[in-house]
């Protein structure tokens, strides 16, 4: 006999970055319109504009929490039981769709018992997916699969039906590989899962893009026979909000945890790239003592290694940041998962923990991040280290030239000043009655000349004995 389930839903959580650091208002602008178009993207664009101007508006609102639209939910188009309900928290944006297949012929909810091998999931998740224009949330998402058994079962044949729905929903599903954790919530007994791909063959951003499409976090929230499907969905409905907080912060630490090895990535690339300054850098002292240094080949360096020192300083700065945003929402998450198990006392929620005290999510992440900001941080001090000892060394042979040369200027001065004073002195004994006193110009003006260089040899000697 084929398993059947009453009034199977979905809700789909997404999270999208409203602003991130650094981010110029014209990316802010797209990111909001990106968020609008889950939700109005089939308007036409007179419509769609004016959906996004009350959606925009409220970018710079200082609200923890705001609810984006008057009416609170934008339902389906009937006979279709679903809505869309968007959020702004903080620096993100939140949308929770809800789709619960179609109403009965009078409108009604439809609690006609339905047969799982029919996959009414994967139904109501390509619906969901249509809704959204196939878009996925830039922060990340969550699936909420819930409804309503239609007799009494075993611990493992609820087991087994919560296999039978999470089939429909990742299409590389393995259940054992991805399944996290199970408890009881509401009197429901609920499953955690997450295919979290890897090896996708790509780096960097394109990672992050392809990683949000195929990841899937599931919950499959399944309610016992013995209460009413009225009471059912009082009860998910009495944890919604909960739930959309508790999962914000979980995608907060995963997001923000990838957005740190394109960081990393980053790095490792600049500390790559000043490997060349940093040898030539070793061979200055040799190049000192043959007075080989080129002050325009210093002054080269010196421009390179100030931008590699602050694209370094830019990247080490947001791995910092990634680091704190981690520390942040995990503690966010902790809190907001001790306040849920006060709430629902009767519940056992012990396996939402499994996220933020194991150690192959959250706190791996944590201290993943905080290693490697520790290794790459003495790269920033070692560029700085470096661009001020080339500096140094410019303004040294800047100053050595700068003696130099008025060295010169002062001992062509002597020699011109004293050059100047054997002319005139020689010029003042022109006898008068010389019939030819060009010639005897000519001569006095190459006496001058050859006193001149005498000073100026005198000079330097005089000079090099003082610096002895």
């Amino acid at each position: 006999m084929s398993e059947q389930i009453i009034y199977p839903s979905i809700d789909l959580f997404l999270y999208d970055l409203k602003d991130g650091l650094g981010q110029k208002q014209s990316k802010i602008d797209q990111n909001c319109r990106t968020f609008c178009q889950k939700i109005y993207g089939k308007l036409d664009e007179k419509s769609f504009q004016e959906k996004y101007a009350q959606i925009q508006k409220y970018q710079n609102t200082d609200v923890d929490v705001i609810e984006l639209l008057e009416t609170q939910i934008r339902k389906f188009q009937s006979p279709l039981d679903g809505y869309y309900y968007p959020l702004q928290i903080g620096d993100s944006y939140a949308l929770q769709v809800n789709d619960s297949g179609k109403r009965d012929a009078n409108g009604q909810y439809n609690d006609k018992p339905q047969n799982i091998k029919d996959e009414p999931f994967l139904k109501l998740k390509q619906e969901i997916t249509q809704h959204i224009s196939g878009q996925t949330g830039t922060i990340g998402q969550t699936w909420l699969l819930w409804g309503k058994l239609t007799s009494q079962k075993t611990d493992a044949e609820i087991e087994d039906i919560a296999q039978k729905c999470y089939t429909q929903i990742v299409s590389n599903y393995d259940w054992k590989r991805d399944f996290i954790g199970k408890g009881k919530l509401e009197s429901g007994t609920i499953f955690e899962l997450w295919y979290c791909p890897q090896n996708l063959g790509v780096n960097g951003k394109e990672f992050w893009e392809k990683f949000r499409q195929e990841s899937h976090h599931v919950f499959i929230w399944l309610f016992p026979d013995n209460i009413s499907p009225e009471e059912m969905r009082k009860r998910v409905q009495s944890v919604y909000y909960e739930f959309l907080r508790l999962w914000q912060y979980r995608h907060k630490v995963v997001w923000s945890y990838y957005q740190s090895r394109y960081q990393k990535t980053l790095l490792k690339k600049e500390y790559v790239e000043i490997q060349p300054s940093i040898k030539q850098a070793g061979e200055l002292p040799r190049l000192l003592q043959t007075n080989s240094l080129k002050l325009s080949k210093l002054q080269e360096t010196l421009s390179a290694n100030l931008i590699n020192l602050s694209d370094y300083t830019i990247a080490l700065n947001y791995l910092e940041n990634q680091s704190r945003t981690i520390q942040l929402n995990l503690d966010n998450y902790k809190s907001r998962l001790d306040e849920m198990q006060k709430k629902y006392a009767g519940s056992d929620l012990e396996f939402l923990q499994t996220f933020s005290n194991s150690e192959i999510y959250a706190k791996k992440y944590q201290r993943q991040v905080e290693a490697d900001y520790a290794n790459l941080n003495p790269g920033l001090t070692l560029l700085q280290n470096l661009n001020s000892t080339v500096q140094g060394i410019i303004d040294l042979e800047q100053t050595k030239s700068d003696r130099a040369l008025n060295n010169t200027i002062a001992i062509a001065g002597v020699g011109l000043a004293t050059s100047q004073i054997a002319s005139a002195v020689i010029l003042a004994e022109i006898p008068q009655e010389t019939k030819n006193p060009l010639a005897y110009q000519t001569q006095a003006f190459f006496w001058s000349l050859g006193i001149g260089v005498i000073a100026i040899m005198l000079t330097l000697i005089v000079l090099r004995i003082f610096r002895r």
